[in-house]
């Protein structure tokens, strides 16, 4: 019988021996401090860590929880070493007298021992070593220090660990907004988070928070009317959808990194310094605008967005999916067909060998015969297949013709075409007469840094994501350069962005997102045939962006990259270029601007109906005025005198 009180008793002994102030001294005690990620600005992007946790500062934790945690959990607890002896003693008496560990009375401070480098299991050796660390804990660090610790680490059920987690998962919202309400429903859940959840038991998490206010109250931390208020104040449980944090996707990006290049514990123990090209500003308006953008969408419709700097690479924004915590695959990263996102690549070539926006092609139908036998007939989106009639290259382009695509790609030569891809980016590009209509499947990120070139005046920049890395001490670990190389000359590249402005204008596919967004950009939809993939791709000077919207499951999601894509793509480029001055593109020297008549691709006249202004580099520009609706042209008619034919 003696031998199952021992321990308790020797227990007993080394507290009071501790507490006589006695110096037993233990190795040094390392508080686990996850690496920290940092934005292009030095804000501390969250998410880092080996569960859902969120950390905070001390200044970041509302006073309104440190008040109710402390209320309810140790109250002396700025005024202790610790421990609380008369709390020991009363669970120590009550353990011996139940013959097994019932009760705790454990402080924040042993209870953060426990979160920090002990197991959750009930025995006397672990309640030992807790006592132990305790202590060692106070020496080492502030009281403020120790609750920053605690509020980080202790577990509110739902899978969140620490106070950030646990708001965005119970009230949406950030730590710092706590209501006293909310922040003395979440100090209850910690005394035992299945019991008091409030998803599963609202009613007795009611009941809890009822005990924290009026223990607070007690304590003098709050009034009267500060507990009805509260008190009466309707919660409203919710889950935030980005509860891990502003950037989850792009934090887990980081993470992946890290773990293919250094040891698990120096990631999330030794408080490693990662400083990443993400702006949060934009990040924050690019979560505002996807939760927008896909709020009527099925729930299992998928989207994805990316936004680079043209200038460097640096990615900027990145969203891989709607739900990282449901999902967390990445699809910036996953390769889908980007249908007509692809034409501007071979059209660049096309602009190198001399092809203007002028010149001018007939959609109609032909087909064409394969190496192996077999014939290919490209149509064009809709209900009629072909036009029948001539547009320009900017209008071909503008209204994303296939047709005329497939026949320039035939006189520019797949092969060259491919090898055009290639220089932008695109890895494993096939030959192919359907390439410029997205038949290579392609990443979000990789279009984002492909268009950008037009944005950069022809440079193309490999994208990036962290910056350098710095150890604790802050010795840089290691630092990444920019990487570019020219893919195309800057006129070409005005010129590709020139005709790329006129899909946003009246008549071309998306026309409709210029009332959303209207400062000076280029972009491009996309949709495939069978509808499985919605895209676009826009950029001004200073950003470029890649949506995607589809399904991850090879089906139709029955939308157009217009219609789906385009409204998110432009409602974040309005959010991310709040503060940022406007600005157009710079146009080269050696580039000028014709008003052109987009029925015979010749200088337009007064009595042109339809005309675009147009780039051209010098010398290229068309060689006569439009003889549609000159003057001359009406006397001609007048005179019943016909006109030279074309190949004349």
């Amino acid at each position: 019988m003696m031998r199952r009180f021992r321990l308790p008793l020797v227990g007993l002994l080394v507290i009071m021996v501790l507490c006589s102030g006695f110096a037993f001294e233990l190795p040094p005690v390392e508080v686990p401090e996850p690496s920290t990620i940092y934005d292009i600005n030095g804000n501390v992007i969250r998410g880092i860590s080996e569960t859902n946790i969120i950390y905070l500062t001390r200044e970041e934790i509302p006073a309104s929880f440190s008040n109710a945690i402390i209320a309810v959990e140790d109250k002396n607890f700025y005024s202790h070493f610790g421990l609380d002896p008369i709390g020991i003693l009363r669970a120590a008496f009550n353990n011996l007298k139940a013959g097994r560990i019932v009760a705790g009375g454990s402080t924040i401070t042993q209870q953060t021992a426990k979160n920090l480098f002990l197991t959750q299991e009930r025995t006397w050796l672990r309640k030992f070593k807790e006592l132990l660390y305790a202590i060692q804990l106070e020496r080492k660090y502030s009281k403020d220090e120790i609750l920053t610790f605690y509020c980080n680490s202790i577990y509110f059920g739902q899978g969140a660990y620490g106070l950030e987690a646990a708001a965005r998962t119970f009230f949406a919202t950030q730590a710092g907004e706590l209501s006293l309400a909310q922040s003395a429903l979440l100090a209850g859940i910690t005394n035992w988070p299945a019991q008091y959840d409030p998803y599963v038991n609202p009613d007795k998490a009611k009941e809890r928070q009822k005990i924290v206010l009026a223990r607070m109250m007690e304590e003098e931390m709050i009034s009267e009317t500060e507990f009805n208020n509260a008190l009466n104040e309707e919660l409203n449980y919710q889950s935030a959808r980005f509860i891990g944090g502003d950037a989850p996707y792009f934090a887990a990006l980081v993470t992946d990194y890290l773990k293919k290049n250094y040891d698990e514990r120096s990631i999330y123990q030794e408080g490693m310094q990662i400083y990443t090209t993400l702006d949060l500003t934009m990040q924050k308006a690019a979560n505002q605008a996807y939760l927008e953008g896909v709020k009527d969408f099925p729930a299992d419709l998928q989207a994805a967005l990316v936004a680079v700097d043209p200038a460097n690479g640096y990615i900027k924004a990145l969203i891989g999916g709607r739900d990282f915590n449901r999902a967390p695959y990445n699809r910036v990263l996953a390769e889908r067909q980007p249908g007509s996102t692809f034409k501007p690549i071979m059209y660049s070539l096309g602009i190198d060998l001399g092809l203007t926006q002028a010149d001018m092609f007939m959609c109609d139908e032909y087909q064409y015969k394969l190496d192996n036998g077999d014939t290919y007939r490209p149509t064009d989106y809709g209900d009629e297949p072909f036009h029948y009639k001539r547009f320009t290259v900017r209008e071909a382009l503008a209204k994303s013709d296939n047709v005329i695509a497939v026949k320039i790609n035939e006189m520019l030569g797949p092969k060259a075409v491919a090898a055009q891809a290639k220089r932008f980016g695109f890895q494993g590009v096939q030959p192919v007469l359907s390439l410029p209509l997205g038949s290579k499947e392609v990443k979000p990120l990789d279009m984002a840094a492909a268009y950008a070139v037009f944005a950069s005046g022809g440079i193309y920049s490999q994208p990036v994501y962290i910056l350098s890395i710095k150890d604790r001490q802050g010795r840089i670990l290691e630092q990444n350069q920019v990487r570019q190389q020219r893919v195309i000359g800057e006129e070409t590249a005005y010129i590709l962005t020139d005709m790329l402005k006129a899909v946003l204008q009246p008549g071309g596919t998306g026309s409709r997102l210029s009332s959303i967004f209207d400062r000076p950009a280029g972009g491009k939809t996309g949709t495939t045939d069978d509808f499985n993939d919605a895209w676009f791709v826009g950029f001004t000077p200073d950003l470029c962006c890649a949506v995607w919207v589809g399904y991850d499951a090879d089906r139709t999601a029955n939308l157009t990259g217009g219609a789906a894509a385009g409204p998110i793509w432009a409602a974040f480029m309005k959010g991310a270029s709040v503060g940022i001055p406007e600005k157009d593109f710079v146009k080269p020297f050696n580039v000028n601007l014709i008003n052109v008549c987009l029925d015979s691709g010749m200088i337009a006249v007064e009595g042109c109906q339809r005309t675009n202004t147009m780039a051209f580099v010098k010398g290229s520009e068309p060689g006569s005025i439009c003889y549609l609706h000159s003057h001359v042209w009406e006397w001609m008619l007048n005179d019943e005198i016909l006109p030279p034919a074309e190949d004349e």
